[in-house]
This record gives C-alpha cells, structure tokens and sequence, in this order.
C-alpha cells in the first residue's frame, strides 16, 4: 500500500505532526483576531463609550461570521466529496450555489441589521452616546459584510481544492489594509467610531476580491440548486450552530452586565478579545488534532491517541500558564492597552484575575469536545460544548449577579473547572474502553477471488430480510465468489484502518447524527477504500457483492444485476429474534435502527435513496422464503 498522506498520521512522530500543521493554522487564527483587537487599541484612544460599542457588536459580528463561515464549510465539505467521486461539474455547481446562498444571507441579514439595530443595541448598553456608536458601527459593518459572506465561500472553494496559500494572503493583507486605515480614518479623517467600521469592511472587502480569482463559478438553474442547497446546510449546519451558541452566551452575559454598567460591557469585551490572542494555540491545536486522532482511532491505535492528547494538554497548558500570569498580574497593563477609563480599570482589575484563574480548567473545557469530535461522537461533544457555554456559564452568572458584578467573574473558572472535570471524566471512561483491546490494527488473509465473466449481483437488504443468506445461495449455484465480511477485510488492507471499525461503520453511527458521523474525514477514508475494492472485485469476473452500497459504487457497468430484499415487518422481527435471541420489541428497535443507518450510508455516498425501486433491477419480498428469492435471482442472472 502507498504511504498517503492519512497513513502519515499513523506513523510520524506526534510532535513533528503537530509542529508542521499547526503553526499555519495558528497563524491564520492570530490574522483573524487582529480585526477586533487593533479596532479596540485606536477606538479606546478615541472613546470609552465607543469601547463599548465594539464590545456591544461582537456577538453580531459573531453571527455574521457563523452564517458565512458555516455556509462555506458546507460547500468545502461538499465539494471536496464530489472531487473525491470524480465529480467535478458538481463540485463546481456547489460553489456556485454557495457563492448565491452567501449573497442572500448577506442581503436578509444587512435588512434585518437597519431595522433592529437600535433595539438590540439597547439590549446590552445604556448611555446615549454608547448606544448611538453601536448603531453607527454596527449598521456599517453589517451592510458592508458582504465581503465577509464572499470570502466565507471562496476561501472554502480554493481550500477544496488544496490551495491554502491565496486565502492565507488574503487574509494577511486584509487584516494590513483594516491596520493601515485604522488610524487614518478614525483621526486623520475625523470619522471616528465610523472610520473603524470602514476600515474593517475595507479589509473584508480585499480579503473577497483576493479569494475571488479561479473560486467564481456559475450557479446551477434554480431546480438544480435546491439540492446542492440542501446538502450544504446539511455539512454546514454543525459550524454555524456551533458558532451561534457562541454568541448566545456572550450577548446574554452583555445583557446582565448592562444592568450593572457600560463600563461592565467593556470590561467583558476586552476580555474575550484579549483571551482570543491568549488561547490561539489552543483553538489551532484543536483544529490539527482532529485529522490525528480521526485516523489512529480507525487504525486502533489507541496509544497514539492518547499520546495525542497528552501532547496537546502539554503545549496548551503551556501557553495558559502565560495568559494566567498576563491576567493575573498584569491586569492593569494589558487594559491601558485599550482604555483610559477609571471605572473600567477598577472592575477589570477585579475581573481579570478572577476569570485568567480558570485557564488551565479551560484546555480541558476545550480540547475534550474536539476529542469525541474525532472519534465519531457527535453527541458527547456536542453535549460538552453544551455544558461549558450554555448549562453552566450562564446561570452560573447570572446566579452570582444576583449578590454582585465582582461574584459574577467567578462563574468563568467554576463553568470551567465543571465542564473539564466532566470532560475529563468522560475521557478517563473511553480509556477504559479501549484497555485491553488490542493496538495493533486486524490482520487477514483475505483475497480477491478470480471468476469468469458474466453478470456482478449486487444485493441490499433491509435488516431481517435474510439479504446476506440469500446472496449466499446464489453465489452456490453457479459457484461464484460471495464478499460480504470479505469486503471490509480487503478495505483495511487497502486503507491502514482497522477492519472492525470499517465493519462497524453503520454500527458506531449515533442514531441522531448519522450524516454528520459519515462526513467526517476518516470515515469518508474508509468508504473510499471499500469504494476501490468493491470496483477491483467487480473487474476480477462474475461474483455477489451484499452491502456496502455497491449497486451506486458499480452504477456505470452494463454487467451488474441491482438486487434489494425486503420483507413484511412481523417476518424480519421474527427472524432478528431468532438469529439473535432478541425479544420482539428488543428486535424491531434494532430493525429500525439498522435500517436508519443503512439508509443514511447509501444517502451520504449516493445522494439517492435507499430502498427506492428506480436504483434497482430486481426488488424482492423474502417473506416467502430465501430459497424462492435465490431462485428469482439466478433466473433473471441467466436472461441477463
């Protein structure tokens, strides 16, 4: 087998890999942070109520930047699929769908801006003259975000595409061009609060026009564009969701400080940008973990795993003992970097020391969402991401505002502590999981059998129907090669992955997040292999190929007979009871859920659905018995 770039992951010291992947991400991270943080450092010298502004707009920045980010993971994820397929005009429909998709989102939420921008606005501030910069710059930036949406979708295009280095430039010179106007528009012009906002849009704007060269495709006609819109939302809903929780909880804390004071809101502010600058190697190692971790769990390579994760704790632990000791004992330096304001220094002097305390609770709060990411379970870091951000941060602050502002800061390291230790927790289980279970990826000796030419019966089956026995018997009559567990056997020989995880790829799939499981990277590795094989077998003569989705796999060969067994209901129950000693409701529980994943399987790699009479040649009730089934099948083989 080759040594791909995935196989890397498996062989390659830990370090090496992290110090080659993540300093690329950890710059772009750094560049991002620089719009809000030099836009702060000049409009702190201009105002402190236009300080406060900044902070009163974050979070709408926030979901601006959730809408067109996530909407251009979609298309990325997407077309990166369809590349993999040999799908090219598709993957180019995607871009040009997303590019209109981001233009509306920009359009709906530019309208939306100019007519609730007040009232939101006084959701979180309280003076005249704070409320009416937040306006003034929040109205800015929102109608001018149209180069924000642009670049969300062409960065992603060329990302697609392997080409990194025009959205990196981009990026850089957007972030010069927002530092050299900075100055120069909010004093040099006059414009003040408003020069900031045109200096940010500036940038955005460059950054757009940089990523447009070779990402502007054509839109596909309307009819054609409701499925690719579909399926973008579908792989981009997960940012963009992720991403929104991150600004509830911020515009909720905004709200309940405002009723403390606009100097509270800053404060708040000022924070979260400088904790950005603080935790960058944190959320890039985040990033760069996911592919290591995604490939040596597959593999079985457990102690790689966790020898992952050490590594992260290590680096980002590392980095958190800097911001405690910036937070800490320097609160007064880093906030004269932004404001003269008596009254914002002497809550953030309170502030700062109490929230940089939880920093190193914060790695653990952060990383072990992205582990059970890696790993497939969507559920578990969804539900870490949950309690960190929305369960407990937020009534934990608003619990302690009841007493006073100084006790709501301690809501940072105790949400924290709570999530990490939970975290954690959950971590120490999965380790115990995997103890005893053997490192060393599955060995077999399984082989592609030859056979004549003729006819490649590909057979689906719903659970219970006895799909796999039938195929069985028609592989006997005429003794043909029959692949079943065989499939996967090959597929891990082809990929480096375990075999038990490429056959259990439907079994591990969480009920709830099917799609979502199957679009992550290693087990798009693994249908991609079981993809090649399943074409090699076909090449090596006449055979019968059960599961694996290999009647669309196989779709543009004459020479393939497209089976799909069904049964009556009380008869696949029936049969799941006895095969595995399930009670009835035990059985169709598992029927269900079988079916559901399968259905989700053949969705995810095919577009199409499962089951539907016009993706096959043959569809046969096996209610009546699996020797009559078997005989339907190699009569219409013979007229084939």
């Amino acid at each position: 087998m080759e040594n791909t770039a995935s196989d890397y992951y498996g062989r390659e010291s830990i370090g090496r890999i992290l110090l080659r992947i993540a300093p690329p991400v950890m710059i772009g991270q750094l560049i991002q942070s620089l719009y809000n943080i030099v836009d702060s450092f000049f409009i702190g010298k201009y105002s402190s109520d236009a300080l406060t502004a900044l902070t009163v707009i974050y979070p709408l920045q926030l979901i601006i930047i959730a809408l067109a980010v996530g909407t251009g993971v979609g298309v990325n994820t997407y077309m990166a699929r369809k590349y993999a397929h040999n799908s090219p005009q598709d993957a180019d429909d995607a871009a040009g769908t997303g590019m209109v998709l981001e233009l509306l989102s920009w359009a709906v939420l530019a309208v939306l801006a100019v007519v609730f921008m007040r009232p939101y606005v006084m959701t979180s501030a309280t003076s005249e003259a704070a409320i009416d910069y937040a306006v003034t710059y929040g109205n800015i930036v929102s109608i001018g975000s149209i180069g924000v949406f642009l670049e969300g979708n062409w960065t992603k295009v060329h990302q697609a595409k392997g080409n990194m280095r025009r959205p990196m430039a981009a990026l850089i010179l957007g972030a010069v061009l927002n530092i050299i106007l900075d100055p120069i528009l909010i004093f040099g012009a006059g414009m003040g609060i408003a020069g900031a906002a045109a200096a940010t849009v500036a940038g955005q704007v460059l950054a757009a026009v940089i990523t447009a060269f070779g990402a502007v495709k054509k839109p596909p006609k309307f009819k054609k564009m409701l499925h690719f819109i579909k399926r973008i939302y579908f792989f981009g809903y997960s940012s963009i969701f992720m991403q929104a929780l991150y600004t509830v909880y911020i515009l909720a804390l905004n709200i309940i400080l405002a009723g403390f004071s606009d100097a509270a809101v800053t404060v708040l502010g000022l924070y979260y940008k400088l904790q950005g600058f603080f935790f960058i190697p944190l959320f890039g190692l985040q990033t760069c973990i996911v592919p290591v971790l995604s490939y040596n769990y597959a593999a079985a390579n457990y102690s790689r795993c966790k020898q992952t994760m050490n590594f992260t704790y290590l680096i980002s632990g590392a980095f958190m003992v800097l911001g405690i000791i910036g937070f800490v004992l320097f609160p007064t330096q880093l906030i004269n970097l932004f404001s003269d304001d008596a009254l914002v220094h002497e809550i953030g002097k309170t502030a700062f020391p109490i929230i940089g305390s939880g920093f190193i609770s914060a790695v653990f709060g952060l990383v072990m969402p992205t582990f059970f990411q890696a790993i497939g379970m969507g559920i578990k870091s969804t539900f870490l991401s949950l309690l960190r951000q929305i369960f407990c941060l937020v009534p934990i602050f608003w619990a302690f505002s009841l007493i006073g502002l100084n006790y709501t800061w301690l809501s940072f390291p105790i949400s924290e502590t709570i999530s990490g230790g939970v975290g954690l927790i959950m971590y120490a289980v999965q380790l115990k999981k995997w103890k005893g279970r053997a490192a060393l990826k599955s060995s077999t000796n399984a082989v592609i059998k030859p056979s004549h030419s003729g006819v490649i019966i590909t057979v689906a089956r719903e659970h219970g129907s006895s799909g796999k026995q039938i195929g069985k018997l028609v592989a006997k009559r005429p003794e043909i090669p029959f692949y079943y567990k065989e499939m996967t056997a090959l597929a891990a020989q082809e990929s480096g992955l375990d075999k038990e995880f490429i056959s259990e790829l439907n079994a591990n799939s969480p009920t709830l997040l099917h799609d979502l499981y199957l679009s992550t990277h290693v087990v798009q590795q693994a249908v991609a292999a079981q993809a090649k094989i399943i074409k090699k077998i076909a090449e090596s003569g006449s055979c019968v190929i059960v599961g694996r989705s290999a009647d669309y796999v196989l779709r543009d060969r004459p020479d393939v007979l497209r089976v799909f067994i069904y049964a009556d209901n009380d008869v696949k129950i029936r049969r799941i009871s006895e095969e595995y000693g399930d009670d009835p409701q035990t059985a169709e529980r598992n029927m269900r859920r079988a079916d559901s994943a399968r259905a989700a399987y053949y969705r995810n790699i095919s577009g199409k659905t499962w089951g539907d009479r016009q993706n096959y040649d043959l569809m046969i009730n096996s209610s009546d018995g699996v020797e009559k089934c078997a005989d339907i099948i190699c009569e219409y083989a013979k007229k084939r």
